[in-house]
């Protein structure tokens, strides 16, 4: 085993975000027609003129920050990094705090695939991964292409490794 092959680099899919690219579609429309009602309905005499201006700005700030959100969502998902080495697993992510997490391969207990059907019209699937690491007990490669294949390499770097390092498990 080639100790700093990587079997392979996968990034998690855009698809993941579909919740909220759908939600700022419904809601940037939805913000704009309240803007125009607003500007009619708003009982101007009322108010102080200076919270009247801030009124009229409101519709502008809340499509600003449902747009905010959504770049958000993709460059945190964008910035997701999964890759498999001859002995560890290795997850990246993070915008501005970057988090690096390392599995050793030899701890790697169980594994389930999940594809929900939006994600088999993808090509897309979960690999959940279930291991004997204190901090990661649960992992899980969400959204990521053909999950089977990357079980299947998984497995048998697991297998490998155990192997090597003379590591059994015992329930």
């Amino acid at each position: 085993m080639i100790q700093n092959t990587v079997y392979f680099k996968s990034r998690p899919s855009q698809l993941i975000n579909l919740e909220t690219f759908l939600l700022t579609i419904l809601a940037v429309p939805v913000i704009r027609l309240m803007d125009g009602i607003l500007k009619q309905q708003l009982p101007v005499q009322f108010i102080p003129a200076k919270l009247t201006l801030y009124l009229y700005r409101l519709p502008h700030y809340l499509s600003a920050f449902v747009l905010l959100n959504l770049a958000y969502q993709v460059l945190r998902v964008y910035c997701i990094r999964y890759e498999i080495h001859a002995e560890e697993l290795r997850y990246y992510s993070g915008i501005f705090r970057r988090k690096h997490e390392f599995i050793e391969n030899y701890r790697i207990k169980d594994y389930r695939v999940e594809r929900p059907l939006i994600y088999r019209l993808f090509g897309l699937g979960n690999l959940i991964i279930y291991t004997s690491d204190k901090t990661t007990p649960i992992f899980r490669l969400n959204a990521i292409k053909d999950p089977e294949e990357k079980y299947k390499i998984l497995r048998g770097l697991v297998e490998l490794n155990r192997r090597e390092k003379h590591v059994f498990e015992v329930d």
